[in-house]
C-alpha cells in the first residue's frame, strides 16, 4: 500500500465520523458547516467548548466524552492528521438509509481519502442482511455512485475506508471501481458467495489494494466472506460494556497517560471465539437456496432493528410471526444440531455471554431442545406439558417464567424440534471462499458428496440471534 496514513491514523480518522453533538451542535463532525475547514479547526472549535463535553455521556455507540477527548487529542498533536481538508460531507437521505461518508484531502501527499461510517439507521440494517441475496445492495450501490460524483482525477492516491457497514462500503467500491488505490477497512462485513463468483475477476485484480484492520474479538467482520489482506489487534476492553466494546469504532485505540495513541497487533491473531462462529455462519449459509433468503433476511432485518430499539417483544413475536417463524425455526434447528457436531462453539457462546453478565441459564432451553426433541413433538403445543417437562429437567426459572409468559413460543418450539431431525450441519465447509472457489462454487462449499441440500432461510445465525440480541439489548449498538 501507498497511502501516506498509519494504520492508527486511519482508525483516528474513522471515529471522527461518529462524533455527534459533543460538547454541542458544532460539535458534530459530519456536517456541512466543516466543509473545506480543516480537520484542526474542527478540534480547536470543539476544545472551545471543552468543559461542556460530559466525560460520562456516550456520545455515539459506546463512546463516552472522555475517550472522544483522547481521540481528539491525539488528532489535535498530529500535523499530518490536523492538517487535513475537508472537501465534502455527504448525508444520504432518509428514503436512502442517511448514510454518512465525508472526503478528506491530504495535502502532504496529494492523497484523498473518502471514509464511510457505520450503520446509521434501521434502513442501513436492513441493507446490511439484504447483502446476503442481493448484488450489490442498495446503499453499497448508493455509495459507489457518491464516490463516482466526486472529481479525483487530480490527485496521486485515492483511499478509501470505513468502520462497520463503512467498511464494506469501502471494499465494495475498492473491487468494482479500480480508480481506488488503497482501501483500508475496520471490522467491516464481508461478502456472499455469489457476490464472490459474480465479482471473481475484479477481486482477483483488486484484492490487493484490500487491507482488513480487525479488533481481535470483533463480531461483525466475521460475516460472510472477506476480501483483502487481514490484520488483528487487541482490544482495549475497558469493561464498561461487556463484549460489545468490541466493535465500538475506538476499540483497538490505546492511549498512555500523555494522551499518545497506539494500536498493537494481536500476538495470537484473531479470537478463536470469533473463529469458530465465523466456520459456522458460512456453514449455515451454504446450506440455503437463494430462492429461500430474502424472508430470512428480512426478519433478520427486523430483528436487529427490535434489538438495537430494546424491543424485546418485538424480538420474541417475530419468532412466533407466521410469516417468519419457519425460517427462524430452522435457524434455530442448525445452531442445536451444530452444537452436536462442534461443542466448542457454544462454549464460545457461553463463555461470551458470561463476560457480558448475563444469565447463561437461557442456554438451557436449548440444552432441552437438542436433547428431547421427540419428546417435544409428542406434547405438541401444550404449555401446561411443555414446563412440567422443563421443570422436571431442572431448567432455569427465568427460562420457564419467559415461556409462561409468552405461550405463543411454544409453537415456535416443536416447529424446531421437529426440523431438528433434517437438518446436517457438517455438510458444508466453513471456510471463507476465494475466486478460485467459484469455478464450481456448489463443489465448493459442499463438503461431503451426495448430501442432501436443505433449502433453509438465511441468516447471520448465533452471532445474531444471541449475540446481537443480546449484546444489542444492553448496549445500543
Amino acid at each position: 500500500m501507498n497511502t501516506s496514513f498509519l494504520n492508527s491514523e486511519i482508525v483516528l480518522v474513522n471515529n471522527l465520523l461518529y462524533i455527534d453533538n459533543l460538547g454541542g451542535p458544532e460539535g458534530s463532525f459530519v456536517s456541512e458547516r466543516n466543509q473545506h475547514k480543516t480537520v484542526g479547526e474542527y478540534v480547536k472549535g470543539v476544545f472551545e467548548n471543552y468543559d461542556k463535553i460530559d466525560d460520562k455521556r456516550e456520545y455515539s455507540d459506546g463512546v463516552t466524552g472522555a475517550e472522544y477527548k483522547q481521540i481528539l487529542e491525539a488528532i489535535r498533536r498530529s500535523p499530518h492528521l490536523s492538517g487535513l481538508i475537508v472537501m465534502e460531507v455527504h448525508n444520504e437521505s432518509p428514503e436512502n438509509g442517511g448514510g454518512k461518508s465525508v472526503f478528506f484531502y491530504d495535502p502532504t501527499a496529494n492523497e484523498a481519502l473518502i471514509v464511510f461510517k457505520g450503520t446509521e439507521s434501521s434502513a442501513e440494517w436492513i441493507d446490511n442482511v439484504e447483502g446476503l441475496f442481493k448484488l450489490p445492495t442498495a446503499f453499497q450501490e448508493n455509495a459507489l455512485n457518491w464516490y463516482r460524483s466526486l472529481d479525483l482525477s487530480s490527485y496521486d492516491v485515492i483511499t478509501v475506508s470505513g468502520h462497520s457497514k463503512g467498511g464494506n462500503k469501502a471494499k465494495y467500491i475498492a473491487i468494482v471501481d479500480d480508480t481506488v488505490t488503497n482501501c483500508i477497512s475496520f471490522d467491516g462485513q464481508g461478502f456472499s458467495d455469489e457476490f464472490i463468483k459474480k465479482y471473481s475477476d475484479e477481486i482477483r485484480r483488486n484484492e490487493g489494494k484490500i487491507l482488513n484492520i480487525n479488533a481481535e474479538s470483533d463480531f461483525v467482520n466475521i460475516l460472510l466472506n472477506d476480501v483483502g489482506k487481514r490484520q488483528y489487534y487487541l482490544g482495549t476492553n475497558y469493561g464498561r460494556l461487556g463484549f460489545g466494546e468490541n466493535h465500538c469504532a475506538n476499540a483497538i485505540l490505546f492511549f498512555d497517560e500523555d494522551n499518545n495513541v497506539s494500536i498493537w497487533q494481536a500476538p495470537k491473531g484473531q479470537d478463536h471465539r470469533m473463529a469458530d462462529l465465523d466456520v459456522m455462519l458460512n456453514s449455515f449459509v451454504r446450506s440455503i437456496d437463494m430462492g429461500s433468503r430474502e424472508v430470512v433476511a428480512l426478519m433478520l432485518g427486523n430483528l436487529i432493528v427490535n434489538a438495537n430499539n430494546k424491543d424485546t417483544e418485538g424480538i420474541i413475536s417475530l419468532f412466533s410471526d407466521e410469516k417468519y417463524s419457519d425460517a427462524a425455526a430452522q435457524l434455530l434447528a442448525f445452531i442445536l444440531r451444530y452444537k452436536e457436531e462442534k461443542p466448542s462453539m457454544v462454549a464460545s457462546t457461553r463463555e461470551i455471554l458470561a463476560e457480558n453478565g448475563f444469565d447463561t441459564g437461557m442456554l438451557g432451553i436449548a440444552d432441552f431442545v437438542t436433547n428431547h426433541e421427540l419428546i417435544l413433538e409428542l406434547i405438541g403445543q401444550s404449555p401446561t406439558a411443555v414446563i412440567d417437562a422443563l421443570e422436571l429437567n431442572n431448567a432455569p426459572e427465568s427460562v420457564i417464567k419467559l415461556l409462561g409468559s409468552h405461550m405463543e413460543l411454544f409453537g415456535f418450539l416443536v416447529k424446531v424440534a421437529k426440523r431438528m431431525r433434517k437438518v446436517n450441519p457438517t455438510a458444508y465447509r466453513g471456510e471463507d471462499i476465494t475466486p478460485d472457489d467459484t469455478e464450481g462454487l456448489q463443489g465448493a462449499v459442499i463438503s461431503r458428496a451426495g448430501r442432501t441440500k436443505i433449502a433453509i432461510g438465511i441468516g447471520v445465525a448465533l452471532v445474531i440471534t444471541i449475540l446481537i440480541i443480546v449484546i444489542m439489548i444492553k448496549f445500543g449498538r
